[in-house]
C-alpha cells in the first residue's frame, strides 16, 4: 500500500514531526565545516524546526516538501512572512534566507534552484520505499556539487523490516547507495532505548539512531 502523505498531513497525523531541532543536526552539523551562506538543501522538509536552525546559523535554506500545508503551517508558526510564486512544477515559498519548493522531489532540476554545496536529510531516505531508496541516491547526487557534504539521518534496525515508514537503512544499504558517488563516514551510532508506540507497532524492537557525514567525489 502506498503511503499518502498528503492525507497524514490533512489529518495533522504527523508522528515524525519534532517540536525542536534535531539533536543529531545541532551536535555533528559543525563536523561538515560547512561554509556559512552556503545554500543547504533540505529534501522532504515538511514543517522541521531544522530548517530554522539552519537559517539561524547563517545558512541559506532551500527545502523541498509535497504538502502546501507543511510549508505554510512553517512559515505561519514560526511567525515568518513570505511570499508565493508558482511555476510549471512548483510553489515557492520565499522568506529572506528560505525557500521552500513544494512539490515532487523528483521533478526537481539543478537548473530551478541555487548551486547547492550541502545537503542535511534528517528523515527523506528513510521515509522511502526500498524500490524508491535508489533513484532519490541518484537524483540527490545529481543537485549537489562536487566536495558538497551531507549530513544524513536514519534509522537501523538489526531486524529487517518493510513496514515503514520509517524504514530500518543499513549501513551496508548506505554504502550501496551512495558510495559510487559520495565518500562515506559515520558519525554516531545510537542505541534508541525507549522505542514509541508507532515504531513499536511497525515491529522494532532493537532500533539505532545513525548520522553519516556523505562528501561528494
Amino acid at each position: 500500500m502506498t503511503y499518502n502523505w498528503l492525507e497524514h498531513w490533512e489529518q495533522g497525523d504527523i508522528p515524525f514531526h519534532l517540536d525542536a531541532a534535531n539533536p543529531f543536526l545541532e551536535k555533528y552539523w559543525s563536523k561538515l565545516k560547512v561554509t556559512r551562506k552556503a545554500n543547504v538543501l533540505v529534501p522532504l522538509c515538511g514543517k522541521s524546526k531544522d530548517l530554522l536552525w539552519l537559517m539561524n546559523q547563517g545558512y541559506h535554506v532551500i527545502g523541498i516538501e509535497l504538502s502546501e500545508i507543511a510549508c505554510e503551517a512553517f512559515f505561519v508558526e514560526n511567525n515568518l512572512s513570505f511570499k508565493k510564486i508558482k511555476n510549471s512544477k512548483f510553489l515557492c515559498y520565499h522568506h529572506d534566507q528560505i525557500k521552500l519548493y513544494c512539490g515532487d522531489f523528483f521533478a526537481l532540476s539543478s537548473d530551478m534552484i541555487p548551486t547547492i554545496t550541502a545537503v542535511y536529510d534528517r528523515a527523506a531516505l528513510q521515509a522511502l520505499p526500498k524500490k524508491l531508496r535508489q533513484i532519490y541516491a541518484c537524483h540527490l547526487a545529481q543537485l549537489i556539487v562536487s566536495n558538497g557534504q551531507m549530513l544524513l539521518i536514519t534509522y537501523d534496525s538489526p531486524t529487517d523490516l518493510e513496514q515503514g515508514p520509517p524504514y530500518s537503512v543499513s549501513f551496508q544499504e548506505v554504502k550501496g547507495l551512495f558510495e559510487t558517488k559520495f565518500q562515506i563516514n559515520e558519525l554516531v551510532r545510537e542505541q534508541k532505548i525507549e522505542i514509541s508506540k508507532p515504531l513499536w507497532d511497525k515491529g522494532y524492537r532493537e532500533l539505532y539512531k545513525v548520522a553519516y557525514n556523505l562528501k561528494k567525489i
